[in-house]
């Protein structure tokens, strides 16, 4: 008897079929308390690789776990030498007081910096004469420079790679959820099919008028690459009861997806007939070519595919359907690249990317430089990252950027080719932030990785002018600024007017940080304001004109009708809130301007005398982008307020709001 074809002269388009595939999943999956998705399963980590976490994954350790030397000299403690100069060097002990270590040897208990060999003399007698004062953990990673305890390492549905599996492994995280991969089942239906020759007991037993079945291994192996587990059937009979049985079957074994490949259209109606009677019908004929006959179905809240037998339409149907519909279901970024960056890959597989900094090259090295990628607007951004940074790099690391030996740096701004180690559209879950470098951008960063859909945030350190060009350039979403604008205490507005202008922007606080003189343990000069400077004739160290700090010890000198003639030292400037805490820590200066956390770094205590505001400046036309969304959003959280307020030295009053001109420290 012959087989009732009834073709559908409805020809769904392909974005229409996958719209409503999605949807009919979507209320199927609603509807059922049975566990019709991946779940989520335990995998040891270093099994882990191409596996995508089912939960954000934070370190159990630190690491690295003890401090290490950051380069070859001696490790000692820096208090011994606070008074070392060229002149009157410091005699230390080898093997007592101070000890010889290479790049990555752990540090003796006693020690907390290392001095170069340029700074330390040897007179082959067991001595070593140090020629330079020596800060705290001076040439150290610190215990957690890289990973700290607790910290976000990634996110709910990134995909492991290899470094990552080294990341977590060395920050004590022996296991992971991961999702379960999606249960894949195919068969052919209709035709005389015969499996490959391999898996039959005599190859020879191959009839001339039947063919060999290419397809559904083919199509396994290609679910094995997207993340699933594929299960072949062998092939059935063109009636409902041999379909039925299979759906059957197939489900009770675990069936996520059921994948079906018909011969011809006679054999689509057997299906399609035992669908409508017992699932829904989603799309009963794809507009594809090659791609003929092609349906789509629901069966029991699992997708059925459908697909023609010959290799070029199975093979254009399974990429343009199945394959997204797959990565969706393992919680993978769907890879239609052409799609998501158009234009943005090349040939090679390479991205097109805008430089945020410049690419140094090294002649006669090949250099793989380690990159961040982000979108932002139209085009994609490379930051490149520094390189010998251990996990810090391995973990942020989103491609790669080569100069050949032979090859020339690339100034910032030009385009590059970089080659993405992740999904691209990742790219689309980072955020760049240029600006200011300060641990409550660390703390920030950790809470976007814990959002239902994380955000990744790279900080640029950069100087406010730079971070301003950056956000002119379009090589970062936001900004973040703290320069002081006038003797009336406004900060930004003036400064983004004057290096931004036609640019539209808001400013939301992130929040405000004491500024004040940095000064002894204890404070033995009584210092309580700028006047004691003059009056009980202080040595002073000052920071480098254009510095937030500066503008503001030059706002406070003028407010105590002093001028810079009145500050012994005024004169002598250095680049850093360190270098400060530094100079007050050797005894070269009384006192200086700075923070309170470089002063409680090295143990010096901290005169406050006002506060640094910083904001997030942020283009208008950005406000709308999810990830800044998310900023926002987290900076109105309370527990994320309180975590700042718990720090020391911040306050929170201004944190999260939208700022106008005249709201100053919103004292």
């Amino acid at each position: 008897m012959a087989l009732k074809t009834n073709i559908y002269s409805e020809i769904v388009p392909l974005a229409d079929a996958l719209d409503k595939l999605l949807r009919a999943l979507d209320a199927a999956h609603t509807a059922s308390d049975q566990g019709l998705l991946p779940q989520p399963v335990a995998c040891p980590t270093a099994e882990a690789e191409g596996r995508v976490l089912s939960a954000f994954v934070t370190a159990a350790l630190a690491f690295p776990p003890f401090p290490l030397a950051a380069a070859n000299g001696y490790a000692l403690k820096a208090a011994d030498t606070y008074a070392a100069t060229s002149a009157a060097p410091t005699l230390l002990q080898e093997g007592k007081t101070c000890f010889a270590v290479t790049l990555g040897d752990a540090l003796p208990p006693s020690c907390d910096a290392v001095a170069l060999s340029v700074h330390a003399a040897v007179d082959g007698k067991g001595g070593v004469s140090i020629t330079a004062p020596m800060l705290p953990w001076l040439h150290v990673r610190r215990t957690g420079a890289d990973m700290a305890a607790g910290e976000t390492l990634f996110c709910r549905n990134h995909i492991l790679r290899p470094g990552d599996l080294g990341a977590l492994l060395a920050a004590g995280v022996n296991e992971v959820q991961v999702w379960n991969k999606p249960q894949v089942f195919l068969a052919t239906v209709g035709g005389s099919f015969l499996p490959p020759p391999e898996q039959t007991s005599n190859a020879a037993a191959t009839a001339a008028d039947r063919l060999i079945d290419g397809i559904i291994p083919a199509l396994a192996a290609r679910i094995q690459t997207l993340g699933g587990l594929a299960h072949r059937f062998a092939a059935l009979d063109a009636d409902a009861q041999a379909v039925r049985s299979f759906f059957q079957t197939s489900i009770a074994a675990g069936a996520q997806t059921l994948v079906l490949c018909v011969t011809d259209a006679a054999v689509l109606g057997v299906v399609r007939a035992l669908l409508e009677a017992e699932g829904e019908i989603v799309a009963p004929s794809v507009g594809l070519l090659p791609g003929t006959p092609t349906l789509l179905a629901v069966y029991e809240g699992r997708p059925v595919f459908c697909l023609p037998t010959h290799p070029g339409g199975a093979f254009t149907a399974f990429e343009a359907l199945v394959a997204p519909a797959l990565l969706l279901l393992s919680r993978r970024p769907t890879q239609h690249f052409s799609g998501i960056l158009p234009g943005s890959l090349d040939e090679s597989g390479d991205l097109n990317v805008e430089l945020a900094a410049s690419l140094p090259a090294h002649p006669g090295l090949d250099v793989f430089s380690p990159l961040a990628l982000t979108r932002v607007a139209e085009k994609t951004v490379a930051l490149p990252l520094r390189m010998g940074e251990g996990y810090k790099t391995a973990v942020r690391v989103q491609g790669l950027a080569h100069v050949t030996a032979s090859g020339k740096g690339t100034p910032l701004g030009s385009t590059a080719r970089a080659r993405p180690l992740c999904p691209v559209h990742s790219l689309y879950s980072t955020l760049f932030c240029a600006g200011g470098s300060d641990m409550v951008l660390d703390f920030m960063a950790d809470e976007l990785l814990r959002l239902p859909h994380a955000v990744h945030l790279v900080s640029a350190s950069a100087d406010a002018a730079d971070a301003l060009k950056a956000l002119k350039n379009q090589h970062c979403h936001m900004a973040v600024l703290h320069m002081a604008d006038d003797d009336k205490g406004e900060f930004n507005f003036g400064f983004v007017q004057q290096h931004l202008p036609g640019v539209k922007v808001v400013f939301v606080n992130l929040m405000i940080r004491q500024m004040g003189l940095v000064v002894p343990a204890g404070n033995p000069q009584g210092i309580a304001g700028i006047v004691d400077i003059k009056d009980k004739k202080l040595r002073c160290v000052n920071r480098q004109p254009g510095s937030s700090t500066r503008i503001q010890f030059d706002a406070l000198v003028r407010h105590a009708k002093l001028t810079p003639q009145d500050i012994s030292g005024y004169e002598t400037e250095v680049e850093s809130q360190l270098a400060v805490a530094a100079a007050v820590l050797t005894g070269k200066a009384d006192c200086g301007p700075g923070v309170a956390a470089a002063a409680s770094i090295v143990g010096l205590d901290f005169v406050p005398m006002g506060g640094e505001r910083w904001d997030l400046v942020i283009p208008e036309v950005f406000l709308a982008d999810p990830r800044v969304l998310d900023v926002l959003g987290l900076l109105q959280q309370d527990a994320f307020k309180k975590r700042l307020s718990e720090l020391g030295g911040y306050k929170i009053n201004l944190t999260g709001q939208k700022l106008e001109l005249g709201v100053r420290l919103g004292a």
